[in-house]
């Protein structure tokens, strides 16, 4: 866990609804893929050979330390969801997701998932919403957000950790307006003058887009411009994942608007991170 001191100390500080959506996959212009870094490599949770079972048990056993719940299984009118078996391939599945999700989860300070009364971490091979594959699925109405491997291999390790932070943003966002997709007076003021957001993030798949980092002034990522919503999410995303908030912090040195977006979030985070009164 990292301690607060280190999550707010300048530029050292520090992954969906229809974003989640797996595009189709180019491997030589992928947009996930081009975003990646893929030499950074996340340590196994458990040793190579572990079972479901025992895979289960671990993350059990560390989201309880977090307060959170885990759950195997989903259950909720649209939604599809596959869980894992013990064969090995989805051992080896489940290794990767959790290597991810785990310690993305554990960099938040102690009490802040209380706070915003998130309950129950919901870990799935395959999850699709209306027919679509999501990577991940915030669920404000249950108080969980849902994971799923999908065997996105197109993914590296910190991209998919970027979207844990990035869907759970999608969570806090609905917590304190009661909807994903409110309009948010104090965030549109740091926009630039003349910035208009696209059409939603659903739109931003099936067109073979590369998500580039800081095109526009304002704005984290290509991805960012698709919507108020998915703006925010980045952005939060960005600054929770070590990897992803180096580059953060250098665009925002650069970009007034986006640095005032970086501490907006970061006030954010240490709101949530209070003891409750």
């Amino acid at each position: 866990m990292i301690p607060l001191r280190r999550l707010f100390a300048g530029a050292g500080a520090v992954l969906l609804s229809a974003c989640s959506t797996v595009p189709p996959i180019d491997h030589n212009n992928d947009a996930l893929r081009l975003e990646c870094h893929w030499d950074l490599k996340y340590p196994s949770v458990a040793p190579a050979d572990a079972s479901v079972g025992q895979l289960r048990e671990v993350a059990t056993r560390r989201l309880a330390a977090l307060q959170l719940t885990a759950a195997w299984t989903l259950e909720q009118e649209g939604v599809t969801a596959e869980a894992f078996t013990d064969s090995p391939e989805d051992r080896a599945r489940l290794q990767r997701l959790l290597s991810v999700v785990l310690p993305g989860l554990e960099r938040y300070p102690a009490g802040f998932f209380a706070n915003v009364r998130l309950k129950n971490i919901v870990l799935v091979k395959e999850l699709a919403v209306g027919g679509q594959r999501r990577l991940a699925m915030p669920m404000a109405e249950t108080d969980g957000v849902a994971y799923a491997d999908n065997g996105a291999k197109v993914l590296c390790p910190a991209g998919m950790e970027m979207r844990v932070h990035h869907e759970f943003y999608h969570f806090i966002d609905h917590r304190e307006y009661n909807d994903y997709y409110h309009a948010d007076p104090t965030w549109l003021a740091m926009n630039p003058e003349g910035l208009q957001y696209g059409k939603g993030g659903s739109t931003f798949y099936g067109k073979n887009l590369q998500d580039l980092g800081h095109v526009k002034d304002g704005l984290v990522s290509m991805y960012s411009g698709y919507g108020q919503e998915e703006d925010k999410a980045e952005t939060f995303g960005w600054m929770m994942t070590p990897d992803y908030a180096a580059r953060l912090d250098l665009y925002a040195l650069a970009d007034a608007r986006l640095a005032a977006k970086v501490k907006y979030m970061r006030e954010q985070l240490l709101k949530y991170s209070r003891p409750p009164v």
